[in-house]
């Protein structure tokens, strides 16, 4: 089993949490300036791509994966700001399979888990039921003081499925922790376990999954192999959004990029990309969504085959680059092409 404590050991810092002089910092804690939370202006979607895990998150927050689990922070700073009570929020979806040769019940660990974090010097208030799709949950909440100046607010969702144990864990630091309680109600709602360990490891993790997914935004709407993993890098140059999907082979990618049209039609804007492509073919008209776009084909380099869609709408040019290994084509290109069919713009 994972360890049960995620932060850096606080048993240095247990005489603070003795009675009368945790009440005086927190007291003196109050009277320092609170950090102020961000707004949250929309939702994105993560998929971990072999598992199958997916949750929705804050628009334009930083999905960390490590091995069997992704935290997720504000900013890709606040990875390292955390502590400094800057951008003090984390969520940390989790999972492990449980040891059958030593089963135990969700019951069990709650207990075990509270006992161990009392021990620890935090004070966990009682357990909460809850649902994470479909399955029941526990839900820890606990508290315990970091240094003098920080302490930390935890909310914890645990569930046992398949012989997985999935934990959902939401910390913030001093006062953050109600502004951003809402992160934490999206992620429970939202998350959508696995299938049975067994029916995953029938599909071979590196094709595009015949199972499809969405990723929803203020610009587009689109339906991808849910064993890809969705990002939005920042965009560069007059590009106003940028989406990257990918999934275990980098070779096999598709690009969005949404950018001013500047009056052009989706003619003039194909011929003037052109020349960036080498050996670009001769530009072939599609459909995307129900409207006339146009592409072509070209190879960037030996084994690697690619295409570029251009579309316009609403004066802005959806440009649109899939890459794939020429020996899978047939595996990848059909996904690829129902992926971009499924465009919808706004």
């Amino acid at each position: 089993m994972p360890s049960p404590f995620y932060f850096r050991p606080i048993q240095k810092y247990l005489p603070f949490l003795a009675g009368a002089i945790v009440l005086a910092l927190f007291a003196l804690n109050g009277c320092q300036q609170k950090p102020k939370a961000a707004a949250i202006t929309g939702w994105q979607k993560y998929q971990e791509p072999y598992f199958k895990l997916q949750f929705s998150y804050p628009q334009g927050w930083h999905a960390s994966p490590e091995g069997g689990k992704v935290s997720v922070y504000p900013s890709p700073e606040a990875v390292q700001k955390f502590f400094e009570n800057v951008e003090g929020v984390e969520i940390v979806v989790s999972y492990a399979r449980l040891d059958s040769t030593q089963p135990q019940t969700l019951a069990t660990y709650v207990d075990s888990l509270t006992a161990a974090l009392k021990s620890s010097g935090y004070e966990v208030n009682p357990t909460e039921s809850r649902s994470l799709d479909g399955s029941p949950a526990s839900v820890l909440n606990y508290r315990g003081r970091l240094t003098e100046q920080t302490y930390v607010s935890v909310l914890q969702a645990l569930t046992n499925k398949d012989s997985v144990q999935y934990s959902i864990k939401y910390s913030a630091l001093n006062d953050l922790f109600t502004p951003y309680r809402m992160v934490f109600d999206s992620v429970v709602a939202s998350v959508r376990l696995p299938k049975a360990a067994a029916a995953v490891s029938q599909a071979d993790p590196s094709l595009p999954s015949p199972d499809f997914t969405e990723f929803d935004n203020k610009f587009l709407r689109i339906s991808y192999p849910d064993n890809f993993e969705p990002g939005t890098p920042t965009p560069k140059g007059e590009a106003q959004f940028s989406l990257d999907l990918k999934g275990y082979r980098q070779d096999c990618t598709i690009r969005i990029d949404v950018l001013p049209a500047k009056g052009l039609t989706v003619q003039k804007a194909a011929e003037q990309n052109a020349k960036f492509y080498k050996g670009a073919s001769a530009p072939r008209e599609t459909k995307i969504g129900g409207e006339k776009a146009l592409y072509f084909n070209y190879s960037p380099i030996r084994g690697i085959e690619s295409r570029a869609y251009f579309y316009v709408k609403n004066d802005k040019t959806y440009r649109i680059i899939m890459n794939y290994f020429q020996p899978m084509r047939s595996d990848f290109l059909p996904a690829f092409e129902k992926t971009v069919a499924s465009l919808q713009v706004k």
